[in-house]
């Protein structure tokens, strides 16, 4: 029998709820197939080094990688800075690739801002917005963060705007002409600013680092009755649904994020998740809800799609 979550229904048909969208790679696998370092770590891997056994740990992996290409001499930092802009250019040319061939493909009826007021992108690249900002009366802006993190501080300073905790909480407004807006944010980094991606344990250690502040920084604000504008309080206060994306126990600073939840707000929001099957009950699982029951990947994009845009 297909269906369709009761619970996620209910919300849906709610005006004054609006979802939080965490966006994988399963975005690009649905239009592009597996074949493409967009919807494929193991692609996007063994374009940096064909000749590394991968073992699905990537931040381990990458590690790996960067060992394999130092150069004599040369510090590991600046062969991971090489690495990273390696991976920016195979990810321009994919983004220009899929731009060209595929521009009417993606489920961009998923983007209401009727119903959807955050998207976190889990990728480095930009398809969703460069596809949106084509579309008639549709404007993406550029990045912004109006978080405070980025004022002054009691020595009359500022953070960094090339710090990783100022380049994991910025976003941009994607205005969409008399609906609304969606925030869209890429706490993992963005294709244009090598400084911003996560790849490998070092940043994806930091990273972690970076969300305890992030956590600690709306436990304050919340005590003050203030609100922080980070994608942290937009995954604690909304209702989630995770779409093309597996959750790997490697996403560390959501699943932090994800597992705060119940312990920020006293009660338990509905995580909603696309999956293969809704029958796995593995430890990662049991925190979400499947989105559907009984249809294939393919049906599920389009009946989301379908949803949204009537909503």
């Amino acid at each position: 029998m297909n269906l369709i979550n009761k619970e996620f229904l209910k919300l849906l048909k709610n005006p004054k709820v609006k979802f939080t969208i965490i966006l994988g790679s399963g975005f690009h696998r649905n239009v592009i197939g597996g074949d493409s370092i967009l919807s494929s770590w193991n692609k996007l891997l063994k374009e940096l080094n064909p000749s590394t056994e991968l073992t699905g740990q990537f931040h381990l992996d990458f590690e790996k990688i960067i060992q394999s290409k130092k150069i004599t001499c040369e510090d590991s930092h600046k062969t991971e800075e090489r690495l990273i802009e390696c991976v920016l250019k195979l990810i321009r040319e994919a983004q220009d690739k899929v731009l060209d061939e595929y521009t009417n493909c993606y489920p961009l009826g998923i983007f209401n801002p009727a119903k959807v007021s955050d998207v976190i992108s889990l990728n480095f690249d930009k398809v969703p917005e460069l596809l949106l900002d084509k579309k008639a009366g549709v404007q993406v802006g550029k990045f912004v963060n109006n978080s405070s993190f980025s004022l002054p501080k009691e020595a009359n300073k500022k953070v960094s705007k090339s710090s990783c905790v100022y380049l994991s909480t910025r976003h941009k407004e994607i205005h969409f002409d008399g609906r609304g807006s969606i925030r869209y944010w890429h706490p993992h980094g963005y294709v244009d600013d090598g400084k911003s991606i996560v790849l490998g344990l070092h940043r994806y250690a930091y990273m972690v680092k970076n969300s305890l502040r992030i956590r600690n920084h709306y436990i304050r604000a919340k005590k003050n009755n203030e609100k922080d504008n980070t994608w942290y309080l937009q995954l604690i206060n909304n209702p989630v649904i995770i779409i093309g994306a597996g959750m790997s126990p490697n996403e560390w600073d959501m699943w932090y994020t994800l597992t705060s939840r119940e312990r920020a707000n006293g009660e338990t929001l509905p995580i909603f998740q696309m999956r293969e099957c809704e029958c796995k009950h593995d430890a990662q699982h049991e925190w979400f809800q499947p989105l559907f029951k009984g249809l294939t990947f393919d049906e599920q994009w389009n009946k989301l799609e379908e949803l949204f845009k009537h909503k």
